[in-house]
């Protein structure tokens, strides 16, 4: 989740930025941006006079830097943010090309080598994300199935005398099901806990950090308790039904 929104905050500062001529009249302004949101995936568009452009820079990297010059030499500029599923190399680059013969636009920039950068650990993270989901999930399955399989065989006799009586299937396979479930649930709210504690670390040593992690919702709660249930029932389900099938041979 917090991987998702690392990468998402990043490409929200991805923008096309156009500078201008300094002679631009306002109408001029308006007509270029006009222009600009005929081409599709263009979310806003804000303009930033010379006076802004002079005051941005002078914040990131002091105002002795433009103290050397007697005018003020940074250009005014159009700044474009894009949807999401546009803020990819290849369609930035469309629309970079589409803008290249407008009036007034001296030159068009945007971070083409940060966005190939997000693009390429976009994939990275989603497949780290997917290979520690699949690890966990079979590890869950694998130990709830050996736990339950010990406790089956040391209540063998217990099993043989129901079959014996004519107890079904599911009658049985019941109680170990809700054992199932009971450590499903446990580990789910222990995991929580454990979540919990390195978020309050990290939140701790960490609170001047840019990247703000943050906790899981309840929604994603719930959905982490249900699948720690499902995980425990399915391995005691493979426990069960196993011993039972090798019994009935």
């Amino acid at each position: 989740m917090n991987s998702a929104k690392l990468i998402k905050s990043i490409k929200d500062k991805v923008e096309i930025e156009v500078f201008l001529t300094d002679d631009i009249k306002t109408d001029e302004i308006a007509a270029l941006k006009e222009k600009i949101r005929t081409i599709g995936g263009i979310k806003s568009i804000s303009y930033i006079s010379k006076d802004s452009a002079a005051k941005i820079f002078e914040s990131q990297f002091g105002k002795e830097m433009l103290d050397i010059y007697d005018v003020n030499p940074l250009p005014p500029s159009l700044k474009i943010n894009l949807y999401d599923e546009y803020k990819t190399t290849e369609r930035m680059n469309k629309i970079k090309t589409q803008m290249s013969g407008f009036p007034n636009a001296q030159d068009i920039i945007f971070p083409e080598k940060n966005l190939e950068l997000i693009e390429k650990n976009t994939s990275g993270f989603t497949a780290i994300n997917l290979i520690i989901m699949l690890t966990i999930s079979i590890s869950s399955v694998f130990l709830v199935s050996n736990t339950i399989r010990l406790i089956i065989n040391s209540k063998k006799k217990i099993i043989e005398t129901f079959k014996l009586l004519g107890a079904t299937r599911l009658f049985i396979m019941s109680p170990f099901l809700i054992e199932g479930f009971i450590q499903g649930l446990a580990g789910s709210a222990i995991s929580i806990g454990i979540l919990w504690i390195i978020y309050g670390f990290y939140s701790s040593r960490f609170s001047e950090n840019e990247l703000k992690l943050e906790f899981i919702s309840g929604e994603y709660m719930l959905y982490l308790i249900a699948a720690g249930i499902l995980l425990g029932v399915a391995g005691s389900f493979f426990s069960v039904n196993k011993y039972l099938k090798f019994q009935s041979q």
